[in-house]
């Protein structure tokens, strides 16, 4: 892995947004920090995003859960992971307001840009928003320097008129974000399409109801809309550009079972829904 960059002192920050870090959107965004410039022991990942086109750096394995369930949502149309709050003096005031130490790097104990786990492009019939969400596990909820810091951002944001929420998951949150990466791994960096007829013909198929995963590739197979190869791909598929919806609070690759809730139906070029 390539040495990761400089982030200790206001030259750095001044030579990180000059290189346009924590600048930007959709394909063109490039997060203040990415995975090579910060030491931690959390689970990361680099996640390619299906909306955005680019690669996402996440810093935890909840970052991850967060990410997959917001691109998944209709109404999100952009992501922006490791999010400057700008300028460094704003969130200084903002901090010396509430009273609370504005956090420094631990090296040269010089004040440091903050940033939000993730901001959230928002499209609904209202018009666009943003919504920014700081992340962090349960298990540190309950810490003092940890709640003091997400106060800072909190009133950031707040102040900017922008929603402001602290994820911390859950089992229920963690076995979607699970079924949402099975279901879109594979068209990710390399999409897989399939033809019109090959997804018309699986959506007649494919009814309201609990089935075994296996059974539906089967089904698919001996009627020839799939290959053997194809059949497990093809179902994820659906799931993954919402053709069917699945309930995603069981663990699906794992137990086996689809429970559909409702299916879209394509004819001639138009999709309506069905139930």
């Amino acid at each position: 892995m390539s040495r990761g960059r400089k982030l200790e002192s206001f030259k750095d920050y001044q030579r990180a947004l000059k290189n346009k870090y924590g600048i930007g959107q959709g394909s063109d965004y490039k997060p203040w920090f990415e995975i090579k410039d910060v030491k931690g022991h959390g689970t990361r990942s680099i996640i390619f995003g299906r909306k955005s086109q680019r690669s996402h750096h996440m810093m935890s394995s909840i970052e991850s859960e967060l990410f997959y369930l917001a691109e998944f949502s209709d109404n999100v149309v952009d992501i922006r992971e490791q999010f400057p709050i700008l300028p460094l003096n704003y969130t200084q005031k903002v901090a010396s307001i509430l009273g609370v130490k504005h956090p420094t790097h631990p090296k040269t104990k010089e004040p440091i840009i903050m940033t939000t786990d993730q901001l959230l492009t928002i499209d609904s019939i209202q018009g666009i928003s943003y919504h920014a969400i700081s992340v962090k596990p349960e298990s540190e909820s309950d810490k003092q320097r940890v709640l003091e810091k997400i106060d800072i951002e909190r009133v950031c944001w707040e102040l900017l008129g922008v929603k402001f929420s602290y994820f911390t998951g859950n089992e229920l949150t963690k076995i979607q974000s699970r079924n949402l990466d099975w279901a879109t791994a594979p068209f990710r960096d390399n999409p897989t399409r399939f033809s019109h007829e090959q997804i018309s013909s699986a959506l007649t198929v494919i009814k309201v109801g609990q089935f075994f995963f296996d059974d539906l590739c089967n089904k698919l197979i001996s009627l020839n809309i799939a290959s053997h190869d194809e059949a497990q791909l093809l179902i994820r598929y659906l799931i993954a550009d919402k053709f069917i919806d699945v309930d995603l609070s069981s663990n699906i690759p794992e137990i086996g079972v689809l429970d559909v809730k409702s299916i879209l139906l394509m004819q001639r070029g138009v999709v309506n829904a069905i139930a």
